[in-house]
């Protein structure tokens, strides 16, 4: 298959592109930073992939309609076409929202909501032409009840998960299956030195390797198999998801307040 990455430099990103490389699929890195996604690729992992010419980086910037443009050409002009979205690129802020700066703020919904719709936009084309032709978001536990101290990275994954939903409807009649994967805190750089109140108290639990084995899952199985739209990762967040589904909201509040709040 044909998979493009974003957000393929460092993190779950790089780690879903070393396992789908393994098992032998072409795989597009791309990311804003072109030096490091050279750096990334000379680890022996893509050896055989990059010899293979089933390896290609390129310089992405999500927010930009254009830069997407260039990717997909890429894509098309190496594999021929794309049979898998991962829209992995994303950003963290962390901190009670007045005591943050606005443009950090202002820039993670850029990159986490604006990002993905664009993707999403720019590549059902090319996605419809494929036979098993998906859209894999990257979303989070956090969406599943807004959480004090990370608002508003909170509310990008629930941008995240209602744009999965609709276009998993909207999309069905182009032959496109859209879903996403909702892990709860991964050990990674992006949470390497936040403070937030709900890792002191639960701990980080997920690795990477632990999100990047259910991306690579997901993005290559056939569409059929895909009865889901969201797909949690780790037991806390697989019971936080279902506990949404069946308890009221005030009782949902209170846990998160207990969880996160300070």
């Amino acid at each position: 298959m044909n998979i493009l990455v974003t957000g393929a430099s460092r993190g779950i990103g790089l780690a879903t592109a070393k396992r789908l490389a393994t098992k032998g699929h072409n795989v597009g890195l791309f990311a804003t930073n072109t030096t490091t996604l050279e750096q990334a690729i000379e680890d022996k992992v893509f050896k055989k992939a990059v010899k293979k010419k089933r390896i290609i980086i390129g310089q992405l910037d999500v927010t930009q309609p254009d830069s997407w443009d260039g990717a997909i050409e890429q894509m098309i002009n190496n594999f021929g076409g794309i049979d898998t979205l991962i829209n992995n690129a994303g950003v963290l802020v962390s901190g009670a929202l007045p005591k943050t700066a606005l443009e950090e703020q202002l820039s993670l919904i850029d990159v986490n909501c604006k990002g993905v719709l664009i993707g999403c936009h720019k590549l059902a084309p090319y996605l419809a032409e494929s036979k098993d032709g998906k859209i894999v978001n990257v979303s989070s536990a956090s969406a599943i009840y807004g959480q004090p101290e990370v608002a508003t990275y909170a509310a990008s994954k629930f941008f995240v998960r209602g744009l999965t939903e609709g276009l998993n409807i909207e999309y069905e009649k182009l032959g496109i299956k859209v879903i996403d994967v909702m892990p709860l805190w991964v050990k990674s750089d992006m949470t390497k030195d936040i403070e937030v109140t709900s890792i002191d108290r639960l701990g980080i639990n997920l690795t990477v390797h632990d999100v990047a084995k259910t991306l690579c899952k997901l993005s290559t199985s056939p569409n059929r198999k895909l009865k889901s739209t969201h797909y949690s990762v780790g037991i806390p967040a697989k019971v936080f998801q279902t506990l949404s589904q069946v308890t009221p909201d005030p009782l949902i509040r209170w846990i998160n307040t207990k969880v996160g709040a300070q």
